[in-house]
């Protein structure tokens, strides 16, 4: 793997057309490796080469990654980046959006994987980083979906690990907190007027929108997965966030239950 010899990886990005997708794959690309940054649409970009890939369809995903294993032999590295938020109160969430996020976030994710470990376990040697969110650590407010999603990534990668680990692959979790990218755009929201949630509900979007403006920039997390690609072996979990949010994470890890689930609370200015 990429080491102190500088080592050019080949490596494979989802969601590389915005935001920490696009940050990452640049980074890496300016790093010297050969970068293979997916998304649904064409990319107007020379950095990094493109795949089109959705996935959620098996049948794109199996095109583009033989597509790299058929020019360069096989894939250093996965960074699973695709995936989209949502906001909305668990009861009046549809269940399309619903569908939408757990598809993206977890059956893509999912789907990438199947599709590139095979080859990573035949050569004992290979890489996945499965970029998810402090809100996998903790469930947020209003956005109980996307958390849950995250949740989700977060058993899968643990799960994982145990067992490719004989076979020299290496399975990590990034999870970022607010980073300052276009994910409003991109974001599935269900703020009806009428809902019986406001006006907390509205509440949580804005704190959300607040927390995002001020958040750190996707080149942090682009650096932070340089480096873990760089590091020997992998520790299971990395966070990376600004102070206050690294702080929360471990509240949750050491307060009780119920204290932390009311500063949670208090922070979203939730009654109750």
């Amino acid at each position: 793997m990429y080491n102190q010899m500088n080592e050019s990886l080949i490596i494979v990005v989802t969601g590389a057309s915005s935001g920490i997708g696009s940050a990452i794959a640049r980074h890496l690309a300016a790093d010297g490796h050969a970068v293979y940054g997916t998304s649904r649409s064409a990319q107007d970009q020379s950095s990094f080469s493109w795949l089109q890939v959705d996935v959620m369809d098996w049948d794109s995903i199996t095109k583009a990654i033989n597509q790299v294993v058929e020019k360069h032999g096989h894939i250093d590295v996965l960074i699973n980046n695709a995936g989209i938020g949502m906001i909305s109160s668990l009861e009046e969430a549809p269940f399309e959006n619903i569908d939408q996020v757990i598809d993206t976030n977890f059956n893509g994710l999912l789907r990438m994987i199947k599709a590139i470990l095979p080859q990573m376990r035949e050569r004992r040697s290979g890489k996945i980083i499965n970029i998810s969110s402090i809100a996998g650590l903790m469930g947020l407010p209003y956005r109980s979906i996307y958390s849950a999603s995250k949740f989700a990534v977060e058993g899968l990668t643990e799960a994982l690990r145990t067992e490719v680990k004989k076979f020299g692959v290496q399975v990590c979790t990034l999870q970022p907190g607010s980073i300052n990218t276009n994910i409003k755009e991109k974001r599935v929201s269900h703020l009806p007027k009428d809902s019986v949630y406001n006006p907390e509900l509205m509440e949580a979007e804005k704190l959300m929108n607040e927390e995002v403006a001020n958040g750190i920039e996707a080149d942090a997390v682009a650096e932070e997965v340089a480096r873990l690609i760089s590091t020997k072996r992998l520790r299971s979990k990395y966070v990376v966030a600004r102070p206050f949010q690294k702080t929360v994470t471990l509240l949750k890890r050491w307060l009780p239950p119920s204290v932390f689930e009311r500063l949670l609370m208090n922070h979203y200015k939730l009654g109750g």
